[in-house]
């Protein structure tokens, strides 16, 4: 029988791709989700007053809320989202991707579809995101791939060995609660909808109806009742949508209500902001 006998150099490369194949292929570094919000407590620093005629101006502030911001600020050459920086590596962008994915929803699914928009490469990366409109439960995935010029250990103690190619992922997701959904209807009393000026919320007796609902679910004292003020504030959303601005905008009455066209969702931002807060409180079924 012939023996046939392996050249050195192959023999060697046998050995050491299970060795190499471990190096290369590293767990990306994963930091902590960050919540944003769609609204934040905010003021006009008292540049924005109500008029009072013969008592002149009063120094109440009328604006309490701003809209939400995804501000993304990536240094020099990324320098503040890479953790070989601090340990003074020098290194090297290969690639920038961010990854938006909004999740399914069962109201207005139609307007706030699931999808994932993704964007590759550092001049595509979108910096700057509003998210007066974005669905709760919307993520943001920023994922760096870089080189370094000598093997560095990127996770310290943790299971990556020392390697020339590191991967760090950094997460922001859309989280709302009773409190911001209130805000929420804050800022649509704030927002106009049409050259009218009127506001995206522009039935004033249903503002105050549905702030008093939000109260009405923190103060349930158990999760039917909570249910069933949710399921009111549902119906009493649904029923106020209108596609145009009001053709008078007189504050209450016929042709007022909540904007709902696709340029300001406003109506069905209302209804999926509800849908997962009932899902959060345990009151709703998610959907399947």
């Amino acid at each position: 029988m012939k023996k046939y006998l392996l050249p050195l150099a192959a023999v060697l490369l046998i050995v050491s791709l299970p060795a190499f194949a471990a190096r290369i292929a590293t767990v990306p570094l994963t930091h902590p989700e960050m919540p944003v919000y769609q609204v934040y407590p905010g003021d006009s620093m008292g540049s924005v007053i109500s008029y009072a005629g013969y008592l002149g101006t009063l120094p109440e502030d009328l604006i309490t809320v701003v809209p939400g911001i995804l501000s993304i600020v990536p240094g020099e050459n990324w320098a503040n989202f890479v953790g070989a920086v601090a340990d003074n590596q020098s290194y090297s962008i290969k690639n920038v991707t961010i990854q938006k994915t909004t999740p399914q929803i069962i109201q207005c699914a139609d307007v706030f579809p699931a999808r994932v928009i993704s964007l590759s490469g550092t001049p595509n990366v979108r910096l700057w995101w509003p998210l007066m409109y974005e669905v709760p439960g919307t993520t943001w995935t920023l994922t760096i791939l870089y080189g370094t010029t000598t093997p560095y250990d990127d996770d310290g103690a943790g299971p990556n060995p020392l390697s020339y190619v590191h991967t760090e992922r950094w997460l922001w997701k859309l989280d709302v609660d009773l409190d911001r959904l209130g805000q929420l209807l804050a800022l649509f009393r704030e927002v106009p909808f049409g050259l009218d000026e009127v506001p995206l919320i522009s039935d004033e007796e249903l503002f105050v109806a549905l702030l008093a609902k939000l109260e009405a679910i923190a103060v349930a004292p158990d999760d039917l009742s909570k249910l069933l003020v949710i399921s009111d504030f549902e119906m009493e959303v649904m029923d106020a949508c209108i596609a145009e601005s009001p053709k008078y905008p007189n504050p209450t009455g016929p042709g007022t209500g909540i904007a709902n066209s696709l340029e300001n969702p406003a109506c069905c931002k209302l209804l999926a902001d509800i849908e997962y807060i009932g899902n959060q409180l345990g009151v709703l079924q998610p959907g399947k």
